[in-house]
C-alpha cells in the first residue's frame, strides 16, 4: 500500500513538472514574440501606415539615398520623382518628447521611411525601417531592415539587385551618432523643424 502511494506520489510530482515547464517555456516563448529587443519583423511593420504619420507631403530624398535604394533603371527616369514618408509608432513618439533632452529613443522605437517613386501612395516600392532594439548609443543599438512593399520581403540593402553602393545600412547612419543614428534631416522632420517641400 505504501509502495502504491509512493509510485501515485512520484508520477503526481512527474506530472506537475511538466506542467510547470511546459507552461515557463510558453511563457517565454510569448516574451519573445512581444519584447521589443528582438529585432524587426515584417509583422512591426506590415501595417505601418496605422502608426503616426510624421510628414503629410512627401519630402526630397537626399542624393545618396536614392541611389542606394531605388532600382538603377528607376534613377533616371523621366517619371521618377521620389519622395519620403516618415512613420513611428507610439514609442518613438514619446521618445520624441525627451529626445533634446536625452538624445535617445527608447527601446522599441520604430522609424519607417516610406520611399515612394512619384510622390503617390500607390507607387511605393520600398520601405526602409529601423527599430531601437538594444538600450544606449551604441552602432548596434538600432536593428536595420528593407522591404519590398509590394512583395513583403526583406531586401539586403547591400546586395547588388537594390544597392549601388556596397554598404550596410549603419555605413550612413554612424555618421549621425548625435542623433542617435536617425539623420539630420529626419531628426528635423520628427522634432517639427522642418517643412516639407512641395
Amino acid at each position: 500500500m505504501i509502495y502504491m502511494r509512493s509510485r501515485a506520489l512520484i508520477a503526481s510530482a512527474f506530472v506537475l513538472g511538466c506542467i510547470f515547464t511546459i507552461t515557463l517555456s510558453q511563457q517565454n516563448t510569448d516574451q519573445k514574440i512581444v519584447d521589443p529587443k528582438n529585432g524587426i519583423s515584417i509583422n512591426d511593420v506590415k501595417e505601418y501606415r496605422k502608426m503616426f504619420r510624421v510628414n503629410e507631403k512627401p519630402i526630397d530624398m537626399v542624393g545618396e539615398t536614392i541611389l542606394m535604394c531605388a532600382p538603377p533603371f528607376n534613377v533616371h527616369g523621366p517619371h521618377y520623382d521620389p519622395g519620403v514618408v516618415y512613420y513611428i509608432n507610439e514609442i518613438a513618439g514619446q521618445g520624441l518628447k525627451t529626445f533634446l533632452e536625452k538624445k535617445l529613443f527608447p527601446v522599441g522605437s520604430i522609424i519607417v521611411k516610406e520611399k515612394q517613386e512619384r510622390r503617390t501612395e500607390d507607387s511605393v516600392q520600398i520601405i526602409t525601417v529601423m527599430k531601437k532594439a538594444r538600450e544606449g548609443s551604441g552602432e548596434d543599438s538600432w536593428d536595420y531592415k528593407m522591404y519590398d512593399a509590394r512583395k513583403w520581403v526583406e531586401l539586403d540593402p547591400s546586395s547588388q539587385q537594390t544597392a549601388r553602393i556596397d554598404r550596410s545600412c549603419i555605413g550612413c547612419h554612424r555618421m549621425y551618432k548625435s542623433n542617435d543614428y536617425v539623420s539630420g534631416k529626419g531628426i528635423e522632420l520628427l522634432l517639427g523643424k522642418s517643412q516639407p517641400k512641395n
